[in-house]
């Protein structure tokens, strides 16, 4: 408990100090941020908390930058069984003078991969470890609006690429281009990951059509594709306007990548409408699903939610497959500038659980939740949580103590402050 103690008080008794303009030469500018981050769990040992483990985080970065420069440092000092220095990051960015577009860079434990999707991304944050990267690229564009870049990095023995190029919009369309090459030292060379992605947006007044594109270079079955036709408005009625959006995702059976976006072999058709109301506070959604190849993802999901009159939130979420899973959300909740109190039903198949929540807001940089919940099928298997939240000066802090029918009540602490 001293360790975090000794951090809150640091962070109160910093107050941010400027740099010196009249340090730097003309055209350039310094700074600093430090982010902290101390947390504490233990358990509940007869009438008082026990502290069984700390950890502390602080995180310091220096930037320095000009018109044709960018440097970025950070190093951390870790607390838990022993104090440890690390580096953390580092890029430096030299641009061409007298253009923002031509340039090159280093990068250390920076510029993860990632590219989006229509829902899920193709590829997400973490796929690999940030702490492992270390490479450089190149950037270049300007020319018609077209910009792009090119990267060559390590992970250990293995080699990542990627290459992102960006259009500008064309009055009609756009797009976006990215590749990602993930070669790894210890496989062979037919289970190197390589993803193409190609995604076009573009704008046709009445209907806005955008699809993804992926896949492998010339191998057969590693292919996927993904649409929507967005902002296609068919009917209005006394509620509001109802927008129809027909969406696909089609994939070979081979295709593969660090991501949720698609299952191999997925011959999936959508179609949704949705409720914009404009003069009630409701809106409401139904998307049917047709899977060609089985039944694991038909089906309708459906949501709607509104305020009463009365200032009452009502929600509904409801979800049903052909293969007989299904899973209904009923909830029901009333709030005011200190207060809320709300009701939650889930049922999930053979379980329904109920679940019941009061939040108050003394302060306004102190806010408090308790959440108790059980089954009502059967065994009540009951569980309950206390969430308290504020806010001192740069420090956010936070106190659970939670419990689950069999488990031990347990306590964490969690602050943060961010300094610059």
């Amino acid at each position: 408990m001293s360790v975090l103690a000794s951090v809150l008080l640091a962070l109160l008794a910093v107050v941010p100090d400027s740099t010196d303009a009249g340090l730097m030469p003309e055209g350039w500018t310094m700074g600093w941020k430090c982010l902290v981050s101390a947390t504490g769990d233990g358990m509940w040992a007869g009438n008082h908390p026990v502290i069984d483990s700390t950890d502390v985080d602080a995180a310091l970065s220096i930037i320095a930058e000009s018109p044709e420069v960018d440097f970025l440092v950070t190093g951390a000092l870790m607390s838990d069984s022993a104090d440890t220095f690390v580096f953390r990051r580092a890029r430096a960015v030299v641009k061409w003078p007298g253009t923002p577009w031509v340039g090159a860079g280093l990068y250390l434990h920076d510029r993860q991969p990632f590219i989006p999707g229509l829902r899920e991304p193709l590829v997400e944050w973490g796929w690999v470890d940030i702490d492992s990267l270390q490479g450089y690229g190149f950037a270049s564009g300007g020319i018609l609006g077209f910009n792009g870049e090119y990267m060559i990095q390590q992970t250990g023995a293995d080699t990542l690429t990627q290459l992102n190029i960006r259009s500008p919009w064309m009055g009609f369309a756009g797009f976006s281009y990215s590749r990602v090459h993930y070669h790894s030292a210890e496989s062979p060379l037919d289970d190197n990951i390589v993803l193409n992605a190609l995604l076009i947006r573009s704008d046709f007044r009445y209907f806005k059509p955008w699809v993804i594109i992926a896949g492998a270079e010339g191998e057969k079955g590693k292919w996927a594709v993904t649409g929507e036709i967005r902002d296609l408005r068919n009917f209005t009625t006394g509620l509001g306007e109802i927008e129809v959006v027909p969406a696909i995702a089609f994939a070979g059976q081979e295709f593969s990548a660090p991501g949720d976006a698609f299952v191999p072999g997925q011959r999936l058709l959508k179609l949704g409408a949705y409720l914009k109301s404009v003069r009630y506070i409701a809106s409401a959604g139904i998307i049917g699903m047709l899977d060609l190849r089985s039944d694991s993802l038909s089906g309708v999901s459906v949501t709607a939610a509104m305020v009463s009159e009365s200032s009452v939130i009502w929600n509904i979420e409801f979800d049903a497959y052909a293969d007989g899973d299904y899973r209904a959300v009923f909830g029901a909740g009333t709030a005011d500038s200190f207060a809320s109190a709300g009701l939650r039903v889930e049922i999930l198949e053979d379980s329904t659980r109920l679940t019941g929540m009061a939040s108050c807001t003394p302060r306004e940089d102190v806010s408090a939740e308790l959440t108790i919940s059980a089954d009502v099928d059967g065994s009540l298997d009951p569980a309950c949580g206390l969430d308290i939240s504020t806010v001192l000066g740069p420090v956010a802090g936070l106190i659970g103590i939670h419990w689950e029918q069999g488990s031990d009540v347990t306590l964490s602490i969690n602050l943060r402050g961010l300094l610059h």
